[in-house]
């Protein structure tokens, strides 16, 4: 058998005819169960990759993307996804959302039904990738997934073997513990986010690594929550028990920030007078709420062009694409400014 099998070869091997394998892989007309299921074993079996695929069914390519997201009421996939969308739609693609609540089986059934649509390409936006615990199985399922549909991660996984775009924050985090160390900030605590979220783990590290250098001392207790409002005011009322309060607080997400804001306010403290806040994504809400949260802002419209430039050259990029995002400290009215 040659390195690179053909489609005749596949035919051959599950003695079906190379019309029922072009059935198979663009899902079109009625074929045998158990001759789908020996095709798409041997396609599995000799690595028939999606590139090969591309080339064989130049001609009737979908423009539908499928994307998956862990939550849609989430304001940063909400807003992500939605300049995804009108680049997107002017290059003609149409795309297909799904919440997968980050379940494993609900995301199952939805790469299955991605794959029998035969979509473009899958994008995750976050979920069940995002966990720090993925075992190698799940890995190996998603890198099976992408042997037969292009998948695009917007989530910084090392050992997977696909095209990844996610948001490098090394240069904003160093440059925030920077601008809370010349505003005077030298006791800083970590508020919000869990320690198994892969994204969570990489923002506490970049923060920690480059306090010393500044001459901050992060607060080794790290208050845990979920990324809403409510898990900020939460972690919030559990900071004020302690005797003595930091100077400045670091949250996982501009939400937990908000809710941080919010038991801050409660308690008659004035920001940033009493405590400082500091955010990271750039949402809408940072902008408005008074008196605007400082934040490492996410670049929402380098970071869409990236994913439908993806989408539209799949075919011609390695696995091993990574493509990282810039992002920017916006300095507003939760910290003092430099003098």
């Amino acid at each position: 058998m040659s390195e690179k099998i053909t489609i005749v070869e596949i035919a051959k091997l599950a003695n079906v005819s190379t019309a029922t394998v072009s059935r198979i892989i663009n899902n079109t007309g009625k074929v045998n169960d158990e001759k789908r299921r020996r095709v798409l074993d041997l396609i599995e079996k000799y690595n028939y990759t999606p590139n090969q695929i591309a080339k064989a069914l130049q001609s009737s390519k979908s423009n539908t993307v499928g994307f998956i997201v862990p939550h849609i009421n989430s304001p940063y996939y909400a807003q992500l996804f939605y300049e995804t969308e009108l680049i997107a739609q002017k290059k003609g693609y149409t795309l297909m959302l799904c919440n997968s609540e980050s379940d494993k089986r609900l995301e199952t059934n939805i790469l299955n039904e991605f794959i029998s649509a035969n979509v473009r390409a899958i994008v995750f936006m976050g979920g069940r990738l995002d966990d720090a615990e993925s075992e190698k199985k799940y890995i190996s399922e998603i890198e099976n997934v992408n042997k037969k549909i292009p998948v695009i991660s917007c989530v910084d996984v090392p050992k997977l073997k696909c095209i990844q775009i996610y948001q490098e924050q090394d240069k904003s985090s160093r440059q925030l513990l920077e601008h809370l160390s010349a505003s005077g900030y030298r006791d800083v605590a970590l508020l919000g986010g869990y320690s198994n979220v892969r994204t969570t783990i990489k923002r506490r590290e970049e923060i920690i690594d480059h306090a010393e250098k500044y001459g901050i001392s992060i607060r080794r207790e790290i208050i845990e929550s979920d990324y809403s409002v409510q898990g900020g005011n939460i972690a919030m009322q559990r900071l004020l028990k302690n005797d003595r309060l930091p100077q400045a607080i670091i949250c996982i997400n501009d939400l937990v920030a908000t809710g941080v804001l919010s038991e801050a306010y409660k308690n008659n403290m004035s920001i940033p007078k009493d405590i400082a806040i500091v955010g990271y994504d750039n949402l809408d809400i940072s902008k408005f709420i008074y008196p605007g949260i400082t934040t490492v802002a996410c670049n929402y419209k380098e970071y869409s062009k990236a994913i439908v430039n993806a989408i539209e050259n799949v075919e011609n990029m390695s696995s091993n694409t990574r493509i990282a995002i810039p992002t920017d400290l916006i300095i507003r009215g939760t910290t003092r400014y430099q003098s």
